[in-house]
């Protein structure tokens, strides 16, 4: 009976909130959500990559900028008036006219500004990785914590039922029932321990750590009453996202594209200092100045101009496609944050309550005789997995709000 009275109240340690078993491990390193961002912020090859494509934008745009090098030709022959080219030095500049160098830097500068959009784009995709990593680590720690005290309770069951079984006061198949419920809180166990592993294996990855780097999570799943109103986030949506955004800045520098393809059959202004020879000695020098253009189009420069008019037409469906693809993102990311508030209300409204009850009136029952084995072991299955749901809803709707959060392009409001 003592050992009946001890199982019994090892069992309503079940009734504990998810997570009060959370344990940190010797010499693991506490990280928050907000460590985790910043680490990944440094460490993660995409946010290297993103940061590299914005130096090489900012470089072809000082490119642009810059007028073109003059170019030097020293030769020496011998003869004279040998096809007019018995100029020993000759240093010509060329002048851009027409606007070229001008719509050179204004796409330029367009591409510039997609490269930091994207780059801020690229920052938002790995803070949502980060932050889906942490939230399932979290969740796969509850589930964990769970799954262990559970486990801890089932050997108290398996002792339990030996103990009335030889005393007579309970049959075999309580005996056998109590260790298939073992066997299954083993394998639980071995499950919720391999998701975890993997869990925490992808966060190291995430924010740069070598694989096997202990970590124990100091922030907890929790809910907010927020609400929203899906035009506004759709037309947060159209304002805010950075893909959107390096959009409409590649299509500027396509549309520069176009004017810089015209502006080739404009002439341009050259000026060149001619000596006749290397030799000081000889005299001979003269500055002469003109300019140069193509007079004739044999098909190139055209084509080349309905490519680039192409090619903006191309990107003004690529723009319609991004919109397209924002707001139904937004859509679905509104929806399904809808149903994961919806599921972790259900559970605070009541469920966990109902289930908790009725784990204590099965208890109750059994201690006076109204109740049998099997009722308590069914209602401790019931309650177990209503604490493993509610954390696995935790885990999805802050991982829903966190895809909102992209969806919108930043901060929600």
């Amino acid at each position: 009976m003592r050992k009946t009275i001890r199982f019994l109240a090892l069992l309503f340690g079940l009734c504990a909130p998810v997570g009060l078993y959370a344990q940190s491990a010797e010499g693991a390193m506490q990280i928050s959500l907000a460590q985790a961002l910043e680490l990944a912020t440094s460490n993660h090859p995409l946010s290297r990559q993103s940061a590299a494509g914005v130096a090489r934008a900012e470089a072809q745009l000082r490119s642009a900028r810059a007028a073109q090098n003059p170019t030097l030709s020293i030769a020496h022959g011998t003869g004279r008036d040998a096809s007019g080219l018995d100029e020993d030095i000759i240093l010509a500049q060329t002048i851009e006219l027409g606007g070229k160098r001008a719509y050179r830097i204004r796409g330029a500068g367009a591409d510039l500004s997609a490269a930091q959009y994207e780059r801020i784009g690229t920052a938002l995709d790995v803070r949502l990785s980060v932050q889906t990593a942490y939230y399932e680590t979290l969740g796969a720690q509850d589930q964990y914590n769970l799954a262990a005290a559970t486990l801890s309770v089932t050997k108290q069951f398996v002792e339990a039922a030996q103990t009335q079984f030889q005393a007579g006061d309970a049959p075999r198949s309580n005996v056998i029932r109590s260790q298939i419920e073992l066997s299954r809180g083993q394998q639980t166990l071995t499950s919720a321990q391999t998701e975890l592993d993997n869990r925490l294996a992808e966060l190291c990855s995430l924010i740069g750590k070598p694989a096997g780097t202990k970590l124990t999570l100091t922030d907890k799943l929790s809910s907010t009453t927020t609400s929203y109103l899906l035009p506004d986030l759709e037309n947060l949506a159209l304002q805010n996202r950075p893909d959107l955004m390096a959009a409409q800045a590649t299509h500027a520098s396509l549309a520069a594209a176009v004017q810089s393809k015209r502006a080739e059959s404009r002439p341009d202004l050259f000026i060149e200092g001619i000596r006749a020879s290397v030799d000081p000695s000889v005299e001979g020098a003269v500055v002469r100045a003109g300019i140069t253009f193509s007079p004739f189009d044999f098909g190139q420069k055209h084509a080349d101009v309905a490519a680039a008019e192409a090619a903006v037409a191309q990107q003004d469906a690529a723009i319609a496609e991004a919109q397209r693809t924002a707001l139904l993102e937004v859509e679905t990311a509104y929806r399904d944050l809808q149903q994961a508030r919806t599921t972790v209300e259900s559970f605070e409204a009541g469920r966990l309550t109902n289930a908790k009850e009725l784990l204590g009136m099965a208890q109750t029952g059994y201690e006076k005789g109204a109740s049998s084995y099997l009722e308590v072991l069914d209602a401790q299955n019931v309650y177990r997995n209503e604490q493993a749901d509610y954390a696995r809803a935790l885990a999805d709707y802050n991982i829903a709000l966190a895809t909102l959060e992209r969806a919108v392009g930043g901060k929600l409001p």
